[in-house]
């Protein structure tokens, strides 16, 4: 039996009241704060960390991936401003579709600060959730946080939680569910970094020779600096690589998933979608992330010396950023009033309180990257569409959850996950909180189709 302690009950004071509690400031959280306080509530956000964005800019993961559907559609009129205040401050670049590929993540997490600040949210940096506060209902009062001043509560009417890990929903008693069901294990941690110093066009030209030299073009578009490498398959890179481990320069795990990105506005810098650990991967044991913390950072040192011996364009190149927080892909997913199931992205099923529609694959990450399946689709129209009841965690009146933990199974949030449909449910929440808190009703009364006519009205687009 290991040793334990009693912690001392204490009086706890109220530091903060609002409308809308929003636990968690990330791709979701910053828009459904946003949208919320759009709509004319009162709205805090409780944020770990120094600035907004969670895994867009403290995880450094600057790829827009597109929704898979023709046209790119954005099914929130926020991800559109934010993406227009972005251009202007040269941090993106125009695809032609409402969705840009890529961003700069320091400047991402500036426009969503300005963004905030015009709404007039009320953002509480460096404090940290802990519990959550019921009232004798059994419905949401408030929520337990801590910073440097000590423990308070912040009460509010609406909650969202989009913590990514379901931490309020936990604390507040919801069911959930966590990793694959046939492994029990969530999707592998990666930890992304910066590599800046390199001379793009010298390195550009150096992917085209590597096309040439091997014969193979997978995996690479030099144009962009983009390059992938997986250990399941034959890539252009892929020879690079295997040189390099036979001389004992990089170990095996460096090419099990590799992937190198351009980022707008650093013409000499590119971000990296990797180191990836397969084994370490309980995104709420605090084991696995300081291994993915510790370890990843000796992986990232020698991929750069791997880099600057292997690569031409390289030599005078260094690391300018490892990522604040690792990069989760999925751990707790809430029930919710409907949970999003792999079946329904694969037949393409539609929903009239739809908030998002997307058509982006079943992406799971691992030593077998591909799902295999023989589900066809039942619908010609070539995407899948959440509904706002996935929102509505199951059991309380005043209780949502946005962002990769909601209600979906383990292969519908490996679909979901991409900030595009982050930023639409984040979108909807704060437009449904506002609505609740309006009528005084409860959230799973809300009308979702109102909730997708009110974000059709602030200008998200939708394929008919």
């Amino acid at each position: 039996m290991s040793k334990t302690y009693i912690e001392p009950q204490k009086e706890l004071s109220v530091s903060y009241t609002a409308d809308v509690i929003v636990v968690g400031g990330g791709t979701a959280g910053a828009v459904a704060a946003i949208a919320a306080a759009e709509e004319g509530k009162s709205v805090i956000i409780v944020e770990q960390f120094g600035s907004l964005g969670g895994s867009s800019t403290n995880g450094l993961v600057c790829p827009n991936m597109g929704v898979g559907i023709p046209g790119n559609p954005a099914c929130s009129s926020i991800a559109r401003r934010i993406f227009a205040k972005l251009m202007e401050y040269g941090a993106t670049k125009s695809n032609g579709t409402p969705n840009p590929a890529a961003f700069d993540p320091r400047i991402m997490s500036i426009v969503l600060e300005e963004m905030c600040e015009e709404a007039g949210v009320k953002i509480l940096y460096h404090t940290y959730f802990c519990d959550a506060v019921k009232d004798k209902k059994g419905n949401l009062a408030g929520v337990i946080v801590e910073n440097k001043t000590g423990r308070t509560v912040v009460e509010g009417k609406i909650f969202i939680d989009c913590s990514g890990d379901a931490d309020l929903c936990v604390r507040a008693g919801a069911e959930y569910t966590k990793g694959n069901p046939e492994t029990g294990k969530n999707q592998p941690i990666s930890l992304r970094y910066i590599i800046a110093g390199i001379d793009c066009n010298e390195f550009s030209k150096y992917l085209q020779e590597q096309i040439d030299r091997t014969g193979v073009n997978c995996g690479i578009v030099p144009k962009d600096c983009y390059a992938a490498v997986t250990g399941l398959i034959e890539y252009t890179m892929t020879t690079v690589f295997k040189e390099a481990i036979a001389a004992g320069d990089l170990i095996e795990n460096d090419m099990l998933y590799w992937q190198m990105f351009s980022l707008p506005g650093r013409a000499d810098s590119l971000a990296f979608n990797n180191p990836e650990f397969f084994d370490y991967v309980d995104a709420t044991n605090p084991e696995h992330l300081n291994f993915t913390q510790l370890k990843g950072k000796q992986a990232i040192f020698r991929q750069l010396k791997f880099y600057k011996k292997y690569f031409r364009g390289y030599e005078n190149a260094y690391i300018a950023e490892f990522a604040s927080m690792v990069g989760i892909r999925e751990s707790r997913n809430v029930v919710c009033e409907y949970v999003l199931t792999g079946e329904d992205c694969l037949t393409r099923k539609k929903f009239d309180d739809k908030f998002v529609q997307s058509n982006y694959p079943v992406d799971i990450h691992g030593r077998k990257l591909h799902f295999d399946h023989e589900i066809k689709p039942v619908d010609d129209k070539p995407y899948y569409e959440i509904p706002y009841r996935s929102l509505v965690v199951k059991g309380f009146d005043n209780l949502l959850v946005a962002g990769r933990c909601l209600g979906a199974e383990f292969l519908a949030q490996s679909s979901m996950r991409i900030m595009p449909t982050m930023r639409a449910s984040g979108e909807a929440a704060g437009i449904a909180a506002a609505m609740a808190i309006n009528k005084n009703i409860a959230l799973r009364e809300v009308d979702g189709v109102k909730v997708r006519e009110r974000m059709i009205e602030l200008g998200a687009d939708y394929v008919v």
